[in-house]
């Protein structure tokens, strides 16, 4: 269901989104790690395993629970 923010944790800090569905660009600068192609990122859902979030790759964040994110800096040899 839509509500009024979605809460996530991106690399620990706890951020609110309102986007049901944000892109890993629009979360990677929600966290303030910009140039968003600069790094990557990852969700761990509950229950699931991490995944790799491309740039224009949506996230459904309106499944029950807190959506934690590991952004790190892609090194110079990374695509």
């Amino acid at each position: 269901p839509l509500c009024r923010g979605y809460r996530i944790k991106v690399n620990g800090e706890h951020l609110i989104v309102h986007e049901p569905k944000p892109t890993r660009r629009e979360v990677l600068t929600i966290a303030g790690l910009t140039p968003p192609e600069s790094y990557t990122l990852r969700v761990k859902v509950a229950g699931e395993r991490p995944q790799k979030v491309e740039l224009d790759e949506r996230v459904d964040l309106r499944a029950p629970g807190v959506e934690k994110f590991k952004a790190l800096p892609r090194d110079q040899t990374e695509g």
